[in-house]
């Protein structure tokens, strides 16, 4: 091969040269790029991480704003209720019940049970030391007195029609 004169410049060493020049700018570019993605996810995540260990410290955030926590939970409390009473008064005297009220039923049953072996001894110990009387005999004796009472029979349309006409005719 035939080397080529030190005068002449070789047009191939010149592109060579030029697309290392180019490959270095490239390299150094993309360092740079991707440097300032780490610090940005970087931020980010610490932001989320701040946010969602804000969030999921509850007891903290109850601290600092008993009132909207505590609506919060009394409204949510009251839509799930409503709900759910009016699914299972929309399936009294029903053959089938449907999905929302067998789930409603189910729901109610598990309620119960939790409630009465974990949250009622709870509450009946605070309410004993607070008030100084034993919450689940008040509960026990209302028990009780519900099922000593006697259901009315509901008047028929004709009946009420008739006793209010008479009454008309007595006023009279």
């Amino acid at each position: 091969m035939a080397q080529p004169s030190k005068g002449k410049v070789n047009t191939d060493d010149l592109t060579k040269r030029q697309l290392q020049r180019e490959m270095e700018k490239t390299r150094e570019a993309v360092a740079e790029t991707v440097t300032e993605i780490k610090e940005t996810v970087g931020r980010q995540y610490q932001a989320a991480r701040e946010t969602v260990a804000g969030v999921l410290d509850y007891r903290e955030q109850f601290k600092n704003e008993p009132l909207v926590w505590s609506l919060g939970a009394l409204s949510a409390g009251f839509a799930l209720g409503y709900t759910m009473g009016y699914a299972h008064k929309e399936t009294r005297g029903a053959r089938k019940k449907s999905e929302l009220a067998r789930f409603t039923d189910s729901l109610v049953d598990e309620l119960s049970i939790v409630g009465k072996g974990v949250v009622m001894p709870t509450v009946n110990v605070k309410i004993k030391e607070l008030f100084g009387f034993d919450f689940q005999e008040v509960l026990q004796s209302i028990g009780d007195a519900k099922t000593t009472f006697r259901k009315r029979k509901p008047r028929t349309k004709s009946k009420a029609i008739a006793k209010s006409t008479k009454r008309r005719k007595r006023s009279r």
